[in-house]
């Protein structure tokens, strides 16, 4: 189990539940990350459904695996973090590096603070001014969200993990 001050604002994965359904799946969450490292932590944030997860070293790719092996009825997402900070530009770009050039889907979940401070066709400016063209299609997927003043971000391929669950395999 990781202490107080081993943590950091920019955990191995994000969770958030469907609406009003934090505790079924908190459980569910709880489940299949034990199964896979039995010394991670699951910390509840200030954001309603907002799961932080950390994880021992190197075990991200295992426990990505494992939510697509079973169906999750009340998670909607889980995302790998692959950047974290609190430079936009900077996040999004390194995030990018790893997505093979053409379409991908831009999904971007921002909450209080930075909602209303950042628009997503910010993002979708800085995405488009890198080669890559936006579309809902795609498998491809570039994700932001945020914690506090943090950007976090996943980019790989989404997969589904539940009726209305996705979680990103990082490529």
């Amino acid at each position: 189990m990781f202490s107080e001050r081993d943590m950091s604002v920019c955990p191995s994965l994000i969770a958030v539940s469907l609406p009003n359904k934090q505790s079924w799946a908190f459980e569910e969450i709880s489940d299949t990350v034990f199964e896979k490292d039995s010394h991670a932590s699951i910390v509840p944030s200030k954001y309603k459904g907002v799961y932080l997860i950390y994880l021992e070293q190197g075990l991200i790719d295992d426990v990505v695996k494992n939510f697509s092996l079973y169906s999750h009825a009340f998670i909607s997402r889980v995302i790998p973090v692959k950047e974290c900070g609190n430079d936009l530009d900077l996040v999004v770009r390194k995030s990018l590096l790893s997505l093979p050039k053409g379409f991908i889907k831009l999904i971007v979940h921002l909450r209080e603070p930075l909602k209303g401070k950042v628009s997503e066709e910010d993002i979708s400016n800085i995405v488009i001014s890198q080669g890559y063209k936006l579309t809902k299609k795609s498998n491809y997927a570039l994700v932001l969200e945020n914690i506090e003043e943090y950007y976090i971000s996943a980019s790989g391929i989404i997969r589904k993990c539940g009726p209305s669950c996705i979680t990103i395999y990082q490529i």
